[in-house]
């Protein structure tokens, strides 16, 4: 994990943050000798990553609806499960947003530092932007599917067939530096950098541009997904920024609105998880967000409910490779 996410396989940090999360609850449950209860353990595990996928989402809150959604447990399970979680999620948060004099520690969280002026949605953003959640729904479902294939390919001759994919997720990334002129690091790593750039400047990239991105990093995607370590999340939504600004030309379609919808539409297609996905959507606009929210949540509707379609599957909380990791047990 440390080795290959910083070298461009195009996947996001999340899952396996998760996966040392857990790896470092149960660890230490083993070392106080305490590791007889699989009970306690699978709720500290689950917590363990509930800690760690916070530190990335933009604290605590995203983290818990995610949890909840993706657990489906109600009542009493729901509590016993989501008390120890909901604080080692804020406690994680702590390390990195800081407490008291102490201002915490860095890291490269999915942040939109700098966003286009708000303005509310209107009757186009509408017309135009529920078309689009399904279009991205649509991208994000093929490029998973994209990833199932690469999944049974590299079972056979798994080291040589891995390599393949390496160099296949290069030559996209090659391949929409020579397309579009620019860096190639837009295309390759996690994506949450590019994206702070499109929040920051949707009107640098030309619609060409914004295609070829889409083209050639959900290829990428999509390869990486079955033969690589990563998460899925962080690529998607870059994914589905990208495609709503390319969008956000047409008549009556802004740019904030479409980068509002892309996030939570390409979030709950590839998470199957509407409601953590508009909680996400939310945090990252900022505190204008509400204007957007109705979008948001339709959005994160239509793309959930194409991406089932075209999956033609019951909806699922977790998954290989694509889906949300689920808790305890992450790609």
């Amino acid at each position: 994990d440390l080795a290959t996410l910083p070298l461009g396989v195009v996947l996001g940090p999340e899952a396996p943050l998760m996966a040392v999360g857990s790896g470092l609850a149960l660890l230490a449950v083993r070392r106080a000798g305490a590791g007889g209860d699989q009970q306690a353990s699978a709720i500290l595990a689950t917590a363990g990553s509930t800690a760690a996928i916070s530190t990335i989402l933009g604290g605590p809150i995203a983290a818990a609806v995610l949890l909840i959604e993706g657990a489906g447990l109600a009542g009493t399970q729901l509590v016993a499960l989501l008390l120890p979680c909901l604080l080692a999620s804020a406690t994680g948060a702590l390390v990195f947003t800081g407490f008291g004099q102490w201002t915490g520690l860095e890291i490269g969280a999915l942040s939109l530092p700098d966003l286009p002026p708000q303005a509310n949605p209107d009757a186009g953003d509408f017309l135009w932007g529920l078309p689009t959640a399904a279009l991205i729904a649509v991208l994000v479902t093929l490029a998973r599917a994209l990833g199932r294939r690469t999944v049974s390919w590299t079972r056979h001759r798994t080291a040589a067939r891995t390599v393949a994919c390496a160099t296949a997720v290069g030559v996209c990334v090659a391949a929409y530096a020579l397309i579009t002129g620019r860096s190639p690091a837009e295309a390759a790593l996690s994506g949450q950098a590019t994206l702070a750039q499109l929040a920051a400047h949707p009107h640098a990239w030309s619609v060409g541009a914004l295609v070829a991105l889409v083209a050639c990093k959900g290829l990428a995607w999509g390869i990486a997904l079955g033969a690589l370590r990563g998460g899925p999340i962080f690529p998607a939504v870059l994914l589905g920024a990208a495609t709503a600004l390319a969008c956000s030309g047409l008549p009556g379609f802004g740019a904030t609105p479409a980068l509002a919808l892309g996030i939570a539409a390409a979030a709950a297609a590839v998470t199957g998880l509407p409601l953590a996905s508009s909680v996400l959507a939310v945090l990252l606009m900022g505190r204008d967000s509400h204007d957007q929210m109705p979008l948001i949540v339709m959005a994160s509707v239509v793309a959930f409910v194409v991406a089932q379609l075209v999956r033609r599957t019951p909806p699922e909380a977790g998954g290989s490779p694509g889906g949300a990791p689920s808790a305890g047990a992450a790609r």
